[in-house]
């Protein structure tokens, strides 16, 4: 995210430390030495976990409890002393505040499948909060979706009778559970769609346990190569830490069309000194923006305007639509990113040695024991970029489907392939 990334907010306290560019293509992030990442993981562990969680829950040390429960998705860190705190919690759910709920909800989701269902779904019933009611239908509906259909739409009747809002709208669409093939690749790929842009396609798994990647089409529609002469590709994680579906804050990345309005480099030494990609979304920015037109007159969104984008096969297709609701819901900071966060977080994930981050593109890096960075796949999607001379363009993130494993350049290369012959 490009001004507000969690990674960064109760760790960095006080200081900010300058990552440093040396020679050449390396850098440098104190936060990647042995010793930072040794110190940090004692300071979460003993502190805002074992520390902030020894008092009993209340208003008083609510926050302190915020960061004990940041620190548990951040490391996905979980043992009977935690798991009893938050069951402690959820006794007391209902009293706290609305801010304390959502995080309370954030961590449970990211950490526990279904173990928690019978609290989050008293708290459903009870609460007034729509944020909150959707927060906890999407954990009940991952825990048991035979039984909590029934129920989440019985209460979306009676809590919300005459309520219209778009994070209702998406919460029934997905409780139908409707199965959509997908349109062909061929049109997406083609130099006629978002003709004479450079498009950087993030090609992912509905699962997002699994890494996608990224391929890039240049201006002219031609595809970008390696050194080698194959097209250029690269991994890349679309995963939340929350594991929330897109038009929840911090969830996973939303599929669809992003506008990519230039490089950056973060300050956040969480999200690390590569260049990375500012990326915005429909309502997040204006049609002027998202459409780099400047001509266009000071005029609010419509999906019209969206689906006026897309090839004719791909106007239906849900999927597509998610950056659109996504930034409907008011999503955004939805960037494309290194990261410096210690891999070893992750270790027991499928998706390691990559990081989640918060619902970004996280691009893998591998920094030294000194701090040095030794490998970047973020680096190396900006050099391609820089190479074609581009400095703008769009971000298209598609599930291909929900294959349990990595997205190979196998998959697509033929259809790439099919696309440069295509007029």
């Amino acid at each position: 995210m490009k001004t507000f990334f969690c990674f960064a907010l109760f760790i960095l306290v006080a200081c900010y430390t300058k990552a440093q560019q040396a020679a050449g293509n390396v850098l440098f992030s104190p936060v990647t030495t042995k010793k930072a990442k040794e110190e940090r993981l004692k300071y979460l562990v003993d502190t805002t976990i074992r520390q902030y969680l020894r008092e009993p829950l209340s208003e008083d040390n609510e926050g302190l409890w915020n960061d004990a429960l940041w620190s548990l998705e951040l490391l996905q860190y979980k043992d009977a002393f935690t798991k009893a705190k938050l069951h402690e919690a959820w006794s007391k759910a209902f009293l706290l505040s609305e801010y304390f709920q959502k995080n309370l909800l954030e961590t449970t989701y990211s950490l526990y499948k279904s173990e928690f269902k019978t609290p989050v779904y008293r708290l459903m019933q009870q609460t007034k909060s729509l944020p909150v009611f959707l927060r906890c239908a999407e954990y009940v509906l991952r825990a048991d979706s035979a039984i909590a259909t029934t129920k989440i739409r019985t209460l979306i009747k009676t809590k919300f009778p005459s309520e219209d809002h778009i994070g209702l709208n998406i919460l029934e669409d997905r409780l139908s559970q409707k199965h959509e093939e997908l349109p062909p690749l061929l049109d997406l790929f083609s130099r006629n769609f978002l003709k004479g842009e450079t498009v950087i396609y993030s090609l992912q798994r509905s699962n997002r346990d699994y890494p996608g990647i990224v391929v890039i089409r240049k201006p002219d529609g031609s595809f970008a190569k390696d050194s080698a002469g194959n097209i250029f590709h690269t991994t890349q994680l679309a995963r939340a830490i929350t594991a929330y579906p897109f038009y929840i804050t911090n969830g996973n990345t939303p599929q669809g069309i992003l506008r990519w309005t230039g490089f950056g480099r973060s300050r956040l030494l969480y999200i690390g000194p590569t260049t990375n990609l500012q990326m915005v979304m429909p309502f997040e920015s204006k049609p002027a923006v998202f459409f780099a037109d400047s001509t266009m007159p000071d005029m609010q969104w419509q999906k019209e305007m969206y689906t006026s984008m897309l090839p004719d096969t791909w106007k239906d297709y849900s999927g597509i639509y998610e950056s659109f609701y996504a930034g409907a819901m008011g999503r955004y900071d939805v960037i494309m990113h290194g990261t410096t966060i210690d891999p070893a977080f992750y270790k027991n994930q499928t998706y390691f040695p990559q990081t989640p981050s918060l619902g970004c593109l996280c691009s893998y890096e591998a920094w030294d024991e000194n701090g040095n960075r030794i490998s970047s796949n973020q680096q190396q999607i900006a050099d391609a970029l820089q190479a074609t001379a581009s400095g703008s363009g769009y971000v298209v993130v598609i599930n291909l489907d929900n294959k349990q494993a990595p997205v190979n350049i196998n998959e697509i290369s033929n259809v790439i392939g099919m696309a440069q012959n295509v007029e």
